[in-house]
């Protein structure tokens, strides 16, 4: 007999969120994103994400980039920000090696 695979993830294996900031460069005409380290001994990697305007809305949201546990937690990015007046969200996930996965706080960045 076969089994259904899990809908949910198993109890206390969904990493807690980290906490990001993020601000426009004038000089490199991106905006910077910022975020705390995971504690989580499963984290993967940590994924980039994108939605186009004010309000973030995980159903529109973008993969625009990835970062190793051990790397710098911090990425430039222009995607969303291509004109002035120009406003971005990004979130930063952490994911563990089993799939599971929490958002960061919504980073707001409007370009001048």
């Amino acid at each position: 007999m076969k089994s259904l695979p899990r809908l949910t993830p198993e109890p206390d294996s969904t990493p807690a969120p980290v906490t990001a900031k993020g601000s426009w460069i004038v000089a490199s005409l991106m905006a910077k994103l910022l975020w705390t380290a995971s504690s989580d001994a499963n984290l993967s990697h940590f994924e980039i994400r994108f939605c186009a305007g004010p309000n973030y809305s995980t159903d529109n949201e973008s993969v625009i980039g990835a970062v190793l546990p051990n790397a710098p937690l911090e990425s430039l990015t222009n995607v969303g920000l291509a004109n002035p007046g120009n406003i971005a969200g990004y979130k930063i996930y952490a994911i563990t090696t089993t799939g599971n996965e929490r958002g960061s706080n919504t980073v707001t960045v409007t370009r001048p």
